[in-house]
């Protein structure tokens, strides 16, 4: 009978080459016991691993949505928060300077002009509001504040409205500048710098996009910005002397904000119904995220049980292999002679 034999560095190489493949072994079942998945996905798939892909995929689509919902979650109310701030101020200011009725003195109708002034820079630094770097009302131009600033528009219309010695004239100046149509050299040329009629669109779900419309040229804005220059106007020194067209002119001004105030309230309702949408979406792409997470975590869950005898087996020939090795360390060739 022919035997073969191998020499102890053979032999200790071997030992050394089964042990570390036992720990090996050992290590990566451990890992799979403390993750709770497998770590050779491809063996688990037998190749296959397109369906896993494809779900990864959706899920890493459905963060990008859910981000984009985030994002205009932030800047509907932002918006939101700017008009209600002007719907409240507005409202104050336009009855007060409507239907309070006051003298006609120099004092008092230099209080409601300064007033007036300071409304109409304070709703404007509003309006010309930014969240997260990006400008609330500028349209698709959200990377610059969409209007002047409050005292450079008055400059604008302190020329349009030089010479004039009436409220009435005064008050048709200031509202054929802020209606007239783009290239009339009006509001929307010289005072907006955002875009016009191009809403901010924002992908939330499955063929679903949210849009929001508000800019500072829309119409709600246009006559808030209206009513209060009209008034601010006054502050300015327009009509000096003539306390009584001074008075008229404040009292246009507040008429204006009082008839708009509904009209704020409607913007402000379109925009809730954006974040009504936003909402709803983020609700379905939790779900879907949800299943398809499950799904997935089915896919490359491993057992815990076939894990834990597998470590249990492993661990058993890491015993066996360590005293083999101790047996054959302790061979002496005397009593291999004997």
């Amino acid at each position: 009978m022919t035997s073969y034999s191998i020499g102890d560095q053979a032999r200790a190489f071997a030992l050394q080459t089964a042990s570390h493949r036992l720990k090996t072994t050992l290590a990566t079942l451990t890992s799979e016991m403390a993750s709770g998945e497998v770590a050779d996905l491809g063996q688990r798939l037998q190749g296959n691993t397109q369906m896993l892909r494809q779900m990864e995929a959706r899920i890493s689509m459905i963060d990008q949505l859910d981000r984009n919902a985030a994002e205009i979650e932030i800047f509907s109310q932002g918006m939101q928060d700017v008009l209600e701030a002007i719907r409240g101020q507005t409202a104050s200011l336009g009855l007060s300077l409507l239907a309070e009725p006051f003298s006609e003195t120099p004092a008092l109708v230099s209080m409601r002009a300064a007033e007036a002034g300071d409304a109409f820079e304070t709703v404007v630094s509003r309006i010309n509001g930014a969240v997260g770097g990006k400008y609330l009302f500028s349209g698709l131009n959200s990377d610059a504040p969409p209007l002047l600033s409050a005292g450079r528009i008055l400059d604008e219309l302190e020329l349009v409205t030089a010479g004039m010695t009436t409220a009435t004239d005064v008050s048709q100046a200031v509202s054929a500048w802020f209606d007239a149509a783009p290239g009339s050299g009006g509001f929307l040329d010289t005072a907006y710098q955002g875009t016009i009629g191009q809403a901010q669109a924002f992908v939330v779900g499955d063929g679903q996009t949210v849009e929001l419309g508000a800019t500072a040229a829309s119409t709600p804005l246009r006559e808030v910005l209206k009513g209060m220059a009209t008034s601010a106007l006054v502050d300015r020194g327009l009509l000096a002397g003539q306390y009584h067209e001074q008075r008229d002119l404040l009292q246009r001004g507040g008429q204006i904000m009082t008839d708009n105030a509904s009209e704020v309230l409607a913007e402000m309702g379109r925009i809730g119904q954006a974040q009504g949408l936003t909402e709803r979406a983020r609700t379905e792409n939790s779900s879907a995220r949800a299943a398809l997470s499950a799904a997935r975590n089915n896919l490359r869950a491993a057992d815990p049980y076939e894990t834990a005898g597998a470590i249990t087996m492993v661990e058993a020939q890491l015993e066996a292999l360590y005293s083999v090795t101790a047996r054959l360390a302790n061979l002496k060739l005397v009593d291999y002679l004997r």
